[in-house]
């Protein structure tokens, strides 16, 4: 018995060796078809990619063959979002996930004229956090200097210039216009209005920030090149040779908003009782866009779209209500909201309600997201015109920092955008700055 013992295990033994021979025979035989470049006459094939899930900067390796070694010739897009590759050596490709490139990606790997799609999906988990960036709840003034020390009384309106510093319209004690640089640290002030300044913008090139004053003609200008000293300029009316040649003359008892088109450069606000106005940032000579009164009795807060560039968006506060106006019809169309209601409902854009929407911005998607004061909370109209809640409780006020299950704003009016796609919120009654990172 033991002698068969014996014989069963030598046999074993021997089995085992030339399976380790051929494996190692077909391991140098992988590692020879590895560290190829390209080959154009043989497809690109993608046998698998591990995880299957994740969120932002998730590490993919996509095992394959003939995608080549060289990483830059290679391109990976997790639906059309083009994902980072930091490495491949013929049969794997070493992949960083994009932002945000939809729910469920289809992946496909494109090399030279050659692509090939997986046949597999990968889920991808969106993070959404808020955080306090700078600012403390229950302070009463302004106060500069480093983020942790700066203190606001009601933050309301923001813009992002093209270097990502923060502009901030503040609106009480004092009633001035502030920069936030969170790069290099500080918060100061640019000037003290003496006026309520509203809804920052910068101008064509993106530079110059511009911020209207409440009440009348009045605006300041802020130029990196001149240092950011403060500039108050007027808007000039039409002269009466103008006013004869065709222009329209307009008068502004109140304006909440400025909005830069792209395409004529000009720089469009609306006055409180429904005149849509424009004037050149550089002559400061305006008129009224058009005779028609747009929406009267309400504030407004307006911002061209990022691709038809001749729709403005504006939201009525008063009427809970988002609209546009299309520049070269004419056409002015409620968006999303229920006019004359407010509320808290999600849904299709036209069924939704909101409740005193104010500053908008356009997100990567170009989802439009808004500053929906009343309801406490941060909403999105997505392209196809489903109205969301992104975070925040509806018509729950508080301060909270955390996920959407955790996060609390009271009243937040003001929301701006930078170049990383991280929005910032004016919290106007926590008297703080918020970021929201959608990842």
């Amino acid at each position: 018995m033991r002698v068969k013992i014996l014989k069963i295990s030598n046999l074993f033994l021997a089995v085992a060796a030339i399976t380790v021979v051929l494996a190692y025979s077909c391991k140098n035989e992988d590692d020879k078809s590895s560290n190829k470049p390209y080959d154009p006459s043989r497809p690109v094939v993608l046998d698998s990619f591990y995880p299957d899930s994740g969120g932002m900067a998730t590490k993919i390796i996509m095992t394959g063959s003939n995608f080549g070694n060289d990483a830059s010739a290679i391109k990976v897009y997790f639906n059309q979002k083009r994902a980072a590759i930091v490495s491949s050596n013929g049969t794997q490709l070493f992949v960083i996930t994009p932002k945000q490139p939809g729910d469920t990606c289809t992946i496909s790997v494109v090399v030279g004229n050659d692509s090939v799609i997986s046949d597999h999906k990968f889920r991808y988990r969106t993070s959404v956090t808020v955080t306090t960036v700078v600012g403390q709840k229950g302070t009463g003034e302004f106060k500069a200097g480093t983020l942790a020390e700066a203190t606001f009384d009601k933050p309301r309106f923001l813009c992002v210039d093209a270097e990502d510093n923060l502009f901030l319209a503040h609106w009480d004690n004092p009633k001035n216009i502030v920069i936030i640089n969170q790069r290099k640290n500080y918060v100061a002030e640019l000037v003290n209005a003496g006026d309520r300044a509203n809804v920052p913008a910068p101008d064509a090139s993106g530079k110059v920030i511009l911020v209207p004053l409440d009440g009348g003609y009045n605006y300041y200008g802020f130029d990196p090149d001149a240092q950011w000293a403060a500039k108050r300029l007027t808007m000039l009316r039409p002269t009466t040779e103008e006013v004869t040649a065709g222009k329209l003359d307009y008068t502004i008892n109140w304006k909440h908003g400025f909005a830069t088109n792209e395409i004529d450069g000009l720089i469009y606000t609306r006055a409180y009782d429904g005149q849509l106005i424009r004037f050149n940032p550089i002559t400061r000579a305006g008129e009224r866009v058009t005779s028609d009164i747009l929406m009267p009795d309400t504030d407004s807060y307006l911002l061209f779209h990022p691709d038809d560039k001749n729709i403005l968006y504006l939201t009525y506060p008063a009427k809970h209500v988002v609209y546009t106006y299309n520049l070269d019809t004419g056409e002015h169309l409620r968006y999303a909201g229920s006019l004359n209601v407010s509320g808290w409902r999600d849904g299709d854009r036209l069924d939704a309600e909101l409740n005193s929407p104010r500053q908008i911005v356009f997100d990567e998607e170009r989802a439009i997201v808004i500053a929906d004061e009343g309801n406490h909370c941060i909403r999105k109209i997505t392209p196809d015109g489903i109205v969301t809640t992104v975070i925040g409780m509806g018509g729950k006020s508080g301060y909270q920092d955390g996920n959407p299950d955790d996060a609390l704003f009271n009243r937040p009016t003001g929301i701006a955008i930078d170049s990383d796609y991280n929005i910032y919120i004016a919290d106007s009654e926590n008297n703080c700055i918020r970021k929201l990172a959608i990842e």
